[in-house]
């Protein structure tokens, strides 16, 4: 998904209804049962005292089900009345049990940005000493590169013929092998740069594999994951799909993990030198600035023009370095943690989590804290990530970020 889309959402103008819908193609019944999920979210919106226009909108593009192999439908209206209409519609594809309606200052993009950050481009290729099936994806249940092709020129078998020509012949087979597995790898090696692939899984023949892994650029074959497959037509698909999507999700959770060690590293070591400047006498960090609040952080720079190391922890030091476009990773906790009241002005910088801090924003208005810093975060091309929650290393109230440069703040006297 282009997430240009969802950045240009903060420029309509009006409050925003966001709901989400999903459809799980194994039930009975599953599109009736999609329609009546959208004609309880409009109830709930009547409720809440949205116009008929944004419910009629909702409705108008939920999508038709009936086209899906399941996956979440995600439709955003913003204004009301006749100024009502629908700037965001996506199918959200793959598993999912999210299902919800949001009425608010600004759009509820917590979900998708979940989704997002769970798909990661990858490559699916299944090698034998024929050739190879090569399947490219980004975002998507369906493959954006997809080849399948016959690499080896014959004879492919080494035949037991005997006599004084067998070691020749086998060479010569042996040679159309490798040559075979550099075609291979040329067309895997070409998906895997198209679609800026993180992880690269092959599976297939065992030989036709060491040849091709060896024939891999670097780059490819540092990113490669072997599991159990083949090219043959064996009912063997399903199994190896369910193989791809374990290393998917291993290879999230292993990315989720990195970030959250990252964090965690940052974050102690600021907090000792905050120590050591308390120690000797040294002064605060500024309470001042946008979303800054008062709050002490972890990362205030101790005197001395000491720079403050690259994390902000907790929801007041996070807004302070969105605030100052600092931010190059947003971590959220999974559970929610961390939500509640925040301030925006009309400059995606412009945040505060407290009403103190609202008085320097342009026209303040009050909005949920998460909506609020996702906003932060994606105007100012800050990617955003989940990460577990209450464990050791997350972030302050469910709320941390990874910067993308040190800076000192100045500091005053006690």
């Amino acid at each position: 998904m282009d997430i240009s889309a969802l950045r240009s959402l903060y420029t309509s103008p009006g409050r925003f209804v966001t709901a989400y819908a999903s459809i799980d193609p194994v039930l009975e019944n599953a599109a009736h049962q999609y329609d009546l999920r959208w004609r309880d979210l409009a109830a709930e919106l009547e409720r809440r005292g949205a116009g008929r226009e944004a419910r009629e909108l909702l409705l108008a593009q939920r999508g038709d089900p009936h086209q899906r192999e399941g996956g979440t439908r995600v439709v955003v209206v913003s204004g009301e009345g006749k100024q009502a209409h629908v700037p965001f519609a996506h199918w959200l594809p793959g598993r999912s049990d999210v299902d919800l309606v949001d009425v608010g200052t600004l759009p509820h993009l917590r979900p998708v940005l979940n989704w997002m950050d769970s798909r990661l481009p990858h490559v699916v290729a299944i090698v034998d000493r024929l050739g190879v099936d090569v399947l490219g994806y980004v975002d998507g249940a369906l493959p954006v590169a997809a080849v399948s092709q016959n690499t080896t020129r014959p004879p492919w078998h080494k035949a037991r013929q005997g006599g004084w020509a067998q070691r020749r012949f086998e060479s010569h087979v042996e040679e159309h092998w490798k040559h075979g597995a550099k075609g291979d790898a040329e067309l895997i090696a070409g998906a895997a740069h198209e679609t800026a692939a993180e992880v690269v899984i092959v599976a297939g023949d065992t030989k036709a594999l060491s040849l091709v892994r060896d024939e891999l650029p670097r780059d490819v074959a540092a990113r490669v994951v072997v599991v159990q497959g083949s090219r043959a037509r064996d009912g063997s698909v399903d199994h190896l799909a369910d193989r791809v999507m374990g290393v998917l999700a291993a290879e999230v959770e292993r990315r989720r993990a990195g970030l959250l060690d990252e964090f965690q590293q940052y974050r102690s070591r600021a907090r000792s030198l905050v120590g050591a400047g308390r120690g000797t006498g040294a002064g605060r960090g500024p309470a001042a600035g946008a979303g800054a609040g008062g709050e002490r952080s972890a990362t205030d720079a101790p005197a001395g023009g000491r720079p403050m190391l690259a994390a902000a922890d907790g929801p007041a030091a996070t807004a302070y370095a969105l605030s100052l476009s600092q931010v190059s990773h947003l971590l959220l906790a999974e559970d929610g943690a961390g939500d509640g009241p925040a301030w925006v002005g009309d400059d995606v910088t412009e945040i505060a989590v407290d009403p103190s801090g609202a008085d320097g924003l342009r026209h303040p208005v009050r909005a949920s804290r998460v909506d609020a810093l996702v906003r932060a975060a994606l105007g100012t091309g800050a990617a955003v990530h989940t990460v577990a929650s209450g464990a050791p290393g997350s972030p302050t109230d469910g709320v941390g970020a990874l910067l993308r440069y040190s800076a000192a703040r100045p500091s005053i006297p006690d």
